[in-house]
């Protein structure tokens, strides 16, 4: 398939020690307590720490993916972004390069085409090198009573693909590299819905919930080979749940033919915020859950 590739390669400058300092440091995030990323994962905690490593991280033009963008790079790893075109991954790959200088390959390409995840690692190991972390963020969903969906092979399936198909075939794709070099760290975004039951959200909590299982089932397969695999809840978080490029139309008439979607989507939320299934297994992160029980157990003290 066609691919837009746009690169940056300064030899960025970095300190002769790259261990952590011995200052006292500081959370420089800029959202507020409430919404903030806790002391521990600080991704200035982590300035350099990650030289040499070579990362790809998808929907990477926006959201939780360009903020993962953003980390890594503070980190020092060498950073592939993949988005939907150039011109939505010209910004973020402009940040970076005046914020950190370090490598950087922007590639436009279409995760559903059967040959993009392995044109995708091809392209990162000739100019970056190989993959060591794989960073998939699934792409938001939309709420649909499904018996009003007018066809199921268009919007519901294509959710399915989008969240399920498409990290799956690009962990397939980095998978045979890191075995070969006993290492690599795999990490999909999944949600509360795949653990939770909120109804007129199927599509999302189908495709979460097969994720999720997907994990679980490659960890077993993969953690003697030295490859760690987490499916990652990031919990509520300020970014929006539809992308404005996504070709699903959110209908306002489907809150008028199902009133209950109001009533019951808004009731699921108290669960959706607080998921203590994330408890069930250790390749199922819940950094919301994380964060509350750190700030609870730092209250009792």
């Amino acid at each position: 398939m066609p691919f837009d590739m746009l690169s940056d390669f300064p030899r960025p400058i970095y300190p002769s020690d790259h261990s952590q300092s011995k200052h006292q440091w500081e959370n420089k995030s800029s959202l507020t307590k409430y919404r903030d990323t806790y002391p521990f994962i600080d991704p200035f905690r982590f300035k350099y720490s990650l030289t040499g490593k070579v990362v790809i991280i998808t929907l990477a033009h926006r959201g939780l993916g360009r903020a993962s963008v953003n980390a890594f790079a503070a980190a020092g790893a060498s950073i592939a972004l993949i988005g939907p075109s150039a011109q939505a991954l010209e910004p973020v790959r402009q940040e970076i390069k005046v914020k950190y200088g370090t490598p950087i390959l922007a590639l436009a390409a279409n995760l559903l085409d059967p040959n993009a995840p392995t044109n995708i690692v091809r392209l990162v190991e000739e100019h970056l090198g190989p993959v060591d972390i794989l960073l998939n963020i699934t792409p938001p969903t939309y709420f649909r009573p499904f018996a009003q969906e007018k066809n199921i092979t268009t919007d519901w399936w294509r959710c399915m693909e989008g969240n399920l198909k498409a990290p799956i075939a690009l962990i397939h794709a980095v998978l045979a590299s890191m075995i070969a070099r006993h290492t690599g760290t795999i990490i999909s975004t999944t949600s509360a819905t795949a653990s939770l039951h909120v109804p007129f959200m199927s599509a999302q909590g189908v495709s979460k919930a097969a994720l999720l299982k997907f994990h679980h089932q490659l960890d077993l397969e993969v953690r003697p080979k030295g490859i760690h695999s987490f499916a990652v809840n990031p919990g509520l978080i300020p970014s929006h749940i539809h992308d404005p490029e996504d070709p699903v139309v959110m209908r306002p008439e489907d809150f008028e033919m199902e009133p209950r979607m109001r009533t019951e989507v808004m009731e699921s939320l108290p669960g959706v915020q607080f998921d203590a299934s994330g408890l069930a297994t250790g390749t199922f992160v819940s950094i919301n859950l994380i964060s509350r029980l750190i700030r609870n157990s730092l209250a009792l003290l």
